[in-house]
């Protein structure tokens, strides 16, 4: 059920889609797309300026011109940005007195957005005239006005508007004061259409294309452009990844590059550490919880809590790779004392070898446990050959376990510069898997290219 105060913004909305409708019918106006097929010119990199013919994905954008919220996932270099400032001119010129605000991440791309508006308006045959014109804002004689401002802390506070595109918003600084900023610009019925390519995962972009809520949203990965993947190409039958375009170009990207670039790939983009496929591919075959058997050998791993934060205990099964993890626990605010008879417990019940993480409060729980344990000693070096481990151990499917639903948290969320992430179930894994990659037979790869990384990320983000 609605509240009142979300019944009175639907009925807006609703209210200011039939009045545009109305508007653009009973002036007789073509549609987004006609419109655009019939005005505008595009600068072919080889055939020089030709007629704009909108690309399927481009059509069914335009064909959702009188949607209220859109918000479009895209691969670079395909295209919006031109179709963002044709409806923007579309719109000013077909609805009297609108205000239209285009946001872009930076001042040369806010200029070149708007550039896009003057080359498509020089070649109308008739259109309102311009009475303002600068590298910011066109204002035409039927009172309506395109402004292109780069994003800032302050970006659309102060406007009364009708419409706001936000482009590459993943990307945008202060992302959430510009969305807190313009959503007044909704409530009162008017329009918003956000764009860009991914940026990693828990930022406001990816939480309002995950969330969807009240949003009609478009994915476009580099396939879909007829440019890179060519229609003759497909009708031959040829896969993407066969294609002449990405034979070419994908080996010039990193894996993270080409996710957020081309892929539309939330995960694999932005400074994501462990790939989703990977997370899942662990569960598979997973035995869960199993107590201690005799004859078999036990990895325990802890990570020791600082004040508030919780403590984690992990066991593995050394018997055969994979590694099974039989046994997790997390406690929360558990005194030192209780946590030393938990560790000695599960020793007791998991026999072989315990590492615990050396981080100050680790130190004084082994300094007073009553079994032996092994110090993981914790700087920026090791911690990142620690993960880089537990990334092997995933890829390489040396790892089963059934995740929590906070491990699979801090999994998905977990980034090189973790300041701020929640991360001591990562950690209590990760030092295990410095142990299961040595016993594996993995030991010389993280010793040469995993600390290839590890001095790359080290100096990066001690």
């Amino acid at each position: 059920m609605w509240t009142p105060r979300e019944r009175v913004r639907v009925q807006a909305i609703a209210a200011e889609l039939r009045r545009r409708q109305a508007a653009q019918a009973s002036a007789g106006h073509a549609t987004a797309e006609a419109w655009a097929r019939s005005n505008a010119t595009i600068v072919h990199p080889r055939r020089g300026r030709i007629p704009f013919e909108p690309y399927p994905y481009q059509s069914e954008f335009l064909a959702g011109y009188h949607e209220p919220r859109r918000i479009v996932l895209k691969a670079r270099q395909v295209g919006f940005s031109q179709i963002f400032a044709l409806e923007a001119l579309y719109a000013a010129i077909t609805e009297r007195e609108s205000t239209i605000l285009l946001v872009s991440r930076s001042q040369d791309l806010a200029i070149n957005l708007l550039r896009y508006c003057y080359l498509t308006y020089n070649n109308l045959r008739q259109a309102p005239e311009l009475t303002k014109a600068n590298e910011g804002e066109i204002g035409l004689s039927n009172g309506s006005r395109i402004k292109s401002i780069p994003a800032n802390r302050f970006t659309g506070r102060g406007f009364a508007v009708n419409c706001v595109y936000l482009d590459e918003f993943a990307y945008a600084q202060y992302a959430d004061d510009i969305y807190q900023s313009v959503s007044p610009t909704i409530a009162q019925g008017g329009y918003l259409v956000i764009g860009s390519t991914p940026n990693g995962i828990g930022n406001r972009f990816h939480e309002l294309y995950l969330a969807g809520e009240g949003f009609k949203r478009l994915r476009v990965p580099w396939h879909e452009c007829p440019a890179y993947y060519t229609p003759q190409e497909r009708a031959a039958g040829i896969l993407p990844e066969q294609a002449v375009w990405y034979q070419r170009e994908r080996p010039k990207y990193t894996y993270q590059q080409w996710a957020s670039e081309f892929e539309c790939d939330f995960a694999g983009s932005g400074d994501a550490v462990f790939q989703a496929g990977d997370i899942d591919a662990a569960e598979d075959g997973a035995d869960g919880t199993w107590p201690g058997r005799q004859g078999r050998e036990y990895l325990t791993c802890v990570d020791i809590g600082r004040r508030q934060d919780p403590t984690v205990i992990n066991t593995f099964d050394l018997t055969a790779i994979p590694y099974q993890r039989v046994k997790h626990e997390r406690f929360e605010r558990l005194p030192y004392p209780l946590i030393q008879e938990r560790i000695a417990e599960r020793k007791a019940a998991y026999p072989g070898e315990l590492w615990i993480e050396s981080n100050g409060p680790g130190d004084t729980v082994i300094e007073n446990l009553t079994v032996t344990a092994k110090p993981f000693v914790t700087t920026a070096r090791s911690k990142v050959q620690a993960i880089q481990a537990l990334v092997l151990l995933l890829e390489r499917r040396h790892l089963k376990a059934k995740w929590t639903p906070q491990e699979r948290k801090e999994l998905t969320l977990y980034r090189w510069n973790d300041k701020g992430l929640v991360q001591d179930c990562v950690m209590s894994l990760a030092v295990g898997a410095v142990r299961l990659v040595e016993l594996g037979g993995l030991a010389n790869w993280t010793s040469v290219e995993g600390l290839g990384r590890v001095e790359q990320f080290t100096s990066r983000w001690a």
